[in-house]
């Protein structure tokens, strides 16, 4: 369908998340992995239908965990309650692309060529390879490019349906004038401020008023679980470093691997891009001049690294001076390609167009095809050896150590010194200690703690820090109820927080209490403590300086309170305020004609929010009343027990 350009390597990067973008028109993101229609439906696995279109629970599925995204600790029982949402909404997207086709809306071809190319452009400056869409498309969303296509344009449909239902949408005159005088009213205040920090001093930390605390909150701390334990640890890197590996070795892996070696035509180049994409047109000439001024400097001896990182506007490389490091034929944009080939070392391009904008390029290096030699490469072929026979030995040595530790518990640290493994005693840790050797990794501890005691845990790869280990639990502490002498520091924590956040309320009620009966907020700070500030005027919008935003301060603006008033205490963070109004200033309704139309745009936006949800629940229930829209309940209830099981 697409008309689609050659562009660098690493523009494959990027263009997941653009066409990705064309998805976040619905905000339904997360619905886009599995395809509705997919082959093996049953009605077992149907959990609704929508015209035509069948929702398998395996999509459902595949939505509810990507919406999750990387909430690993996320428990599986509430992950269940996710299936309905999911497909409530999959149903509605569906429901809303069923009603549009009804009322004879449609997306053309060149209308979903158009909107993806138009994402792409705003990504990548251009248009991407359909070669490379067409890999995206199959291996991230096991989807044929029709099958993708004709969810894009569903997708589409639902929002051209959103798009008609929006326009019903009226706000008057009076509404716009209501609120903008509503956003642009302005308030200034002086307050006091308590600061719990202030009132930490306060607190009486007597150990006998602490233990008495303590006592009647001892459920509240805890010695965990904690276990000791003999640890081995293997390395890739030990076993490597004592590989014995000849020349013949390293050479035969060598011609194994030969066209590994090959190093096709390349160059290093670094530029400066002046970039025109998203730029109007008439403004070319003008970006064209500015890049044939920055030549004119490189001619004349200035820093290309200097000027690439003030002016160039590829943000890739203008931070390291331009430069792109070694590219070859095919990656890059056939004007670019041509011209950094035919440059000589040192040489400097003139101003080179492309789609992107406008270029200049400098060779720092030019090498030709060729296969590189033995020697070049040893070191490489060296470290790879080492690190691939280290490994295997490590496993072996970690294995064999494991099995006799398994037989004969005691002789864990001979086995280990035996078999060139690493032992450490580790006494009395919890769940997130940090082991020698290992670090945080978690895999150990997790063993640990689920391997009784007397037992050896399974030998757990590391293979991220290149090591392994396995451990032999010999003492197992289970948790419990703190004693005060154990918990002290703690106690006296929490017991102070706790305390002087009371405090700190308790003196912003009385502080309100008599800012309401007029006296002054100097007097009030002088007997109770606190310090008295200035907010500049802000609205509604904004945020009070030195408090925060403005909605936690709603009563100032409301219509009944008055210059003088005072009100509070506000609690935001671990801070109070007591305040007093000392100016309301009224819009400025001189400014309402030109702001009109925006301030009309952002009313419909509120209520299209508050309506669209409405609108698409009774719409469903229509269809669903016409039988358009059918749910499988049963499905629903087997799919929501599996997360239980």
């Amino acid at each position: 369908m697409f008309n689609l350009f050659r562009s660098r390597e690493k523009s494959v990067r990027y263009l997941l998340g653009a066409i990705l973008g064309v998805i976040s028109l619905s905000m339904l993101l997360y619905l886009i992995p599995g395809g509705p229609g997919a082959g093996g439906i049953t009605n077992q696995n149907v959990i609704a239908t929508v015209g035509g279109t069948k929702i398998t629970t395996d999509v459902v599925q595949q939505a509810v965990e990507r919406m999750v995204g990387n909430q690993a600790a996320l428990p599986r029982a509430i992950m269940g309650q996710y299936v309905p949402v999911m497909t409530n909404q999959l149903v509605e997207l569906y429901a809303k692309a069923y009603k549009a086709k009804q009322l004879g809306l449609t997306i053309s071809d060149d209308e979903l060529a158009g909107a993806i190319q138009q994402l792409v452009s705003q990504q990548l400056g251009g248009k991407f390879d359909p070669a490379v869409y067409k890999q995206i498309v199959e291996q991230r969303f096991n989807w044929t490019v029709p099958q993708y296509e004709e969810y894009v344009r569903t997708t589409l449909m639902a929002a051209r349906y959103d798009a008609l239902a929006a326009q019903s949408l009226v706000v008057t005159d009076a509404e716009a004038k209501r609120e903008y005088q509503r956003e642009n009213e302005k308030v200034g205040l002086r307050y006091i401020k308590f600061d719990q920090k202030d009132f930490s001093k306060k607190v009486n930390t007597d150990p006998k008023v602490l233990k008495a605390w303590f006592d009647k909150n001892r459920m509240l701390f805890r010695q965990p679980e904690k276990r000791s334990f003999d640890l081995i640890v293997g390395s890739d890197a030990d076993f490597g470093q004592s590989a014995q590996i000849s020349d013949n070795d390293l050479r035969r892996r060598y011609q194994d691997n030969l066209d590994s070696y090959r190093t096709p035509e390349r160059v290093q180049v670094r530029h400066i891009l002046i970039k025109t994409t998203g730029v109007p047109k008439e403004e070319a000439p003008k970006l064209k001049a500015k890049a044939e001024d920055l030549l004119k400097q490189l001619k004349s001896g200035a820093d290309f690294a200097a000027l690439a990182t003030k002016n160039s506007d590829d943000p890739g490389s203008a931070q390291k001076g331009g430069d792109l490091g070694w590219i070859v034929k095919g990656q890059t944009v056939p004007d670019f390609e041509k011209a950094a080939f035919s440059l000589k070392p040192k040489e400097i391009s003139g101003v080179i167009t492309t789609e992107y904008g406008f270029h200049i390029i400098q060779v720092l290096d030019h090498q030709a095809a060729h296969v590189q030699g033995f020697d070049e490469v040893k070191p490489q072929l060296m470290a790879e050896a080492q690190k691939e026979i280290g490994a295997e030995n490590m496993q072996k040595a970690i294995s064999a150590a494991r099995d006799e530790v398994s037989r004969n518990p005691s002789e864990a640290e001979a086995s280990a010194k035996k078999h060139g493994l690493k032992f450490y005693k580790v006494d009395q840790v919890g769940t997130g200690a940090v082991l020698p050797d290992v670090n945080t990794q978690p895999e150990v501890l997790t063993a640990v703690f689920a391997t009784p005691k007397g037992q050896v845990t399974q030998v757990q790869p590391m293979d991220n820090i290149g090591k392994a280990a396995f451990a032999e639990v010999t003492a197992v502490y289970p948790a419990r109820n703190s004693e005060f002498n154990e918990a002290q520091k703690e106690v006296t924590d929490q017991y102070t927080t706790q305390e002087s956040a009371r405090l700190m309320r308790e003196a912003a009620n009385q502080a309100a209490a008599e800012a309401k009966q007029g006296q002054s907020l100097e007097a009030i700070a002088k007997h109770l403590g606190g310090e008295v500030k200035t907010a500049a005027p802000f609205t509604s919008m904004g945020a009070a300086e030195g408090i925060g935003p403005a909605k936690l301060l709603s009563d100032a603006f409301k219509p009944e309170t008055k210059v003088g008033d005072s009100f509070g205490p506000v609690l935001q963070g671990s801070s109070a305020f007591v305040l007093k109004l000392t100016e309301k200033t009224p819009a400025d309704m001189s400014q309402f004609a030109q702001n009109r139309e925006s301030m009309i745009q952002a009313i419909k936006a509120q209520k299209g929010q508050i309506q669209g949800a409405l609108f698409g629940d009774s719409l469903v229930a229509d269809l669903k009343k016409h039988g358009v829209v059918k749910m499988n309940e049963e499905a629903m209830a087997r799919l929501m027990a599996a997360y239980k099981s």
